[in-house]
Parts: C-alpha cells; structure tokens; sequence
C-alpha cells in the first residue's frame, strides 16, 4: 500500500505542477540555462532542439536509472525516492527552461514537443512490447512482480511523456 500511496502522490504532484505551469515559468525565466540556449543559434530551430530535447531526455532517465541502481548498491533506505524526486524536478526545471528559451509560432513549439517528448512514447512502448512477451523462465518461475514493474514502467512513462510534451509544446494563455 506504500507504493500505492507515494505513487498517488506523485501524480498529484505532477498535476499540480501542470496547473502551475505559468507560475514555474515566471520563475525559470532569467536563470543562466534560459539565458544560454537563447543565445544558441542551433537552438531556435525546431527540429534542432527537439533533437535536443529528445536526448536530454534520454540522458535523464539512463542517469536517474543508473544512480537508483547504485543506491541499491548502498543500501540506505529511501534514497532512490530522493534520487526519483530530484531527478523529477531537474527534468521539470529543464523542460521548462527549454519552453521560455526561445519564443515560437505554436506550430514550431508542437514540433519541438513533439519530437523531444517522443523519448517517453518509446520507452512506453519498450515497456508495453517487454510486458507482453513475459513469459517465466521456468515453470515455477512467478512473473507478477516482474508485471507489476513493467506496468509502473509504463505508467511513468506516460506520465513523464504528458507532463514534458504540456510543459515544452503549449503556449501560456
């Protein structure tokens, strides 16, 4: 029920950041990353910076997955929790960071969503292929945890995907 609950948490976290969105971005706006990327030539390109997006996204994750991997190694409890929150917020700050970097037509932004938020649809549909070839490795072999983590997978994934394509591809109101 643990799980469950920090879980729940974290989505309404992540709905509350969404309805924030106009407040988080009033703050990002003048931090040194805006102030970089703006000054990029490379970056007020569509295509470019949701390349760029897209393998921001995926350095992220692969470096939030090794550091919980190494937590397991160390065995203090509930830092891969901290290692989740912290690696939830960077991506949040940065995905933002990269919306008021640089102004475009919305058609661009949805590109530039589109693209760098595609990282997720990937990893969700990794997921959903893994989960539906599960099969035990030996009769006595029991997949329900492995299941269980496999649809976690995927709903973190959607999550994370829905969450950085609102924040990167929609335009303040």
């Amino acid at each position: 029920m643990g799980l469950i609950s920090v879980f729940g948490i974290g989505i309404l976290i992540i709905i509350m950041i969404l309805i924030k969105k106009q407040s988080l971005i009033e703050i990002v706006g003048n931090h040194l990353i805006v102030k970089k990327l703006s000054e990029k030539q490379w970056y007020h390109h569509k295509w470019k910076s949701g390349l760029f997006l897209f393998v921001l996204n995926a350095v992220l994750f692969l470096l939030a997955v090794g550091l919980i991997f190494l937590s397991g190694l160390f065995m203090i409890p509930y830092l891969h929790i901290l290692i989740i929150l912290a690696a939830t917020l960077t991506s949040i700050y940065l995905w933002i960071a990269m919306r008021v970097s640089v102004q475009r037509p919305k058609k661009d932004q949805l590109v530039m969503g589109l693209v760098g938020s595609s990282f997720y649809v990937i990893l969700f549909l990794i997921f959903l292929y893994l989960f539906m070839i599960l099969e035990p490795a030996t009769p006595e072999h029991d997949t329900f945890m492995a299941a269980i983590g496999l649809m976690l997978g995927m709903v973190v994934s959607f999550v994370a995907w829905m969450t950085c394509f609102f924040i990167t591809a929609f335009q303040k109101k």
